[in-house]
């Protein structure tokens, strides 16, 4: 049963926000499955990657000497989208995904969740969740989410996250 499920597209304006998103999850649920994805994953034109990393390493370099530690701007390439999730469940914070890759799967059941998500005690019950636009480099970028709930009784091969 899909509980929530929206697209988005984004853009570099919207890098260091975050798009909040909740669900109520049934009784009788037996696994909660959330499904991350987003496209494309990174900037790989290197003439367009260079300037932004060019810029971040002047900032963040601390003020130290780069002749003295070489750092090339072309050892940063591809410039990746990062776009993470966490979730609370009414009110309590359950974890959170921070992975790179485009495309997640998290399954969470009441004895087994996704690596960096607390196994809860109930699935049932008001969920919030957050995805973290840390970056967005793409001059596009769109986003997808699914949460679906698995009935209790029903076989399931999902894995706990890939």
């Amino acid at each position: 049963m899909i509980l929530f499920h929206k697209t988005w597209q984004w853009t570099p304006a919207d890098t260091k926000t975050d798009v909040s998103f909740s669900f109520t999850c049934p009784e009788h649920t037996e696994e909660l499955c959330l499904t991350v994805s987003f496209s494309p994953d990174a900037l790989r034109e290197e003439q367009a990657c260079l300037p932004p990393i060019e810029h971040a390493l002047e900032q963040y370099y601390d003020g130290r000497d780069r002749n003295r530690e070489p750092m090339e701007a072309s050892g940063f390439l591809p410039l990746k989208n990062l776009i993470t999730l966490s979730l609370s469940r009414e009110g309590v914070y359950m974890g959170n995904a921070h992975r790179w890759q485009a495309s997640q799967v998290h399954v969470l059941t009441k004895e087994k969740a996704a690596p960096g998500f607390t196994v809860p005690e109930r699935l049932e019950g008001d969920w919030e969740g957050m995805l973290h636009l840390h970056a967005i480099c793409t001059s596009a970028c769109r986003g997808e989410l699914t949460v679906e709930a698995v009935p209790e009784g029903r076989e399931s091969d999902a894995l706990v996250s890939r």
